[in-house]
């Protein structure tokens, strides 16, 4: 009973912290509601009610330590942060540009609602990043769509097919058929389980701990950047429970069908996270298998939940 007050206290003082606050917030933490959320599935309007009391501002955040830091920072480290925050940024921006055809596509006016929050969400962290790399890092660009330009990231084909293939094509078929279930479902697998659930808050957790193993927790970076990984927790709290449904619905249906969507997508995963300089993962203290491991462990989990299985 102990044990579970605390771990309740966690994660109202998760819940309920403000942006200054984040600093003294582990993103293991954060991630401690998708794994309750597993024994204990939130509604949709919970975590609607949850988003009306997570609001944040990225205008709030101040980048002066950042930019000071960066200024200190050697080369390899910069050549590495960037490389991971150009995945980053693009990728919010990618799934910020596709979302609308999942909401007219939703089910049910509460799955429509909450997704509805998802895009206030979305364009808000591709902001984050936007002023992150102008204050910080420094750019001409004159707007965004210039800076876009300037940062996609210059990586292998797993990323480029995963954000400029397969989201956009299953947004195409909702937004042509906003009927199509099928096409929903594999949505959902694709953006909330495979690039949020898996890549993202992978990516989010270690990136996270290093910063707070370097002592870096007073950067404007660290605090914004957890208000980001709390966002994406009820993103993918919303993506098991739309899963987890439609397979207790119609588990020969749609079981087959998140099962083949995450076979063909989970090679783009370690893809993806393959730096061009096998360097860059040893400046933060960690490997790329650590990731992979730490990703296929939380995903079997989750898909333990929606009552799945990637052996099947």
């Amino acid at each position: 009973m102990a044990v579970e007050n605390q771990t309740q206290d966690v994660m109202e003082r998760v819940a309920n912290a403000n942006l200054k606050q984040l600093g003294d917030i582990r993103i293991d933490d954060v991630l401690l509601f998708i794994d309750r959320g597993l024994e204990n599935m939130p509604t949709y309007m919970d975590l609607y009610n949850r988003w009306e009391k997570q609001q944040w501002a990225v205008g709030d955040l101040d980048f002066g330590p950042d930019r000071q830091r960066w200024q200190e920072a050697t080369d390899l480290e910069k050549e590495a942060t960037l490389w991971g925050r150009r995945l980053f940024f693009n990728g919010e921006e990618r799934v910020t540009s596709t979302l609308a055809p999942f909401v007219w596509a939703a089910p049910k006016p509460e799955i429509e609602i909450f997704l509805s929050t998802q895009m206030v969400d979305e364009a808000r962290h591709t902001i984050f990043f936007d002023r992150w790399w102008r204050e910080v890092v420094g750019t001409d660009a004159a707007d965004l769509k210039a800076i876009l330009e300037e940062i996609r990231p210059d990586t292998n084909p797993g990323y480029n097919e995963l954000f400029y293939e397969r989201l956009p094509g299953v947004a195409q078929r909702m937004a042509s058929n906003p009927r199509d279930v099928d096409a929903f479902i594999e949505g959902v697998t694709i953006y909330h389980i495979v690039v949020e659930a898996t890549l993202a808050l992978t990516g989010q957790r270690f990136e996270l701990e290093s910063l707070r193993e370097e002592g870096l927790t007073h950067l404007g970076y660290y605090q914004g950047f957890t208000a980001v990984a709390r966002d994406e927790s009820r993103h993918v709290n919303f993506g098991i429970k739309v899963l987890q449904e439609a397979v207790r619905e119609d588990a020969e249906r749609f079981a087959p069908l998140i099962q083949r969507t995450l076979v063909e997508c989970l090679p783009l995963i370690s893809g993806t996270i393959h730096p061009p300089d096998d360097r860059y993962y040893s400046e933060f203290g960690r490997s790329e298998d650590e990731l992979l491991e730490f990703a296929m462990n939380a995903l079997n989990k989750r898909l333990r939940s929606i009552g799945i299985n990637l052996a099947a």
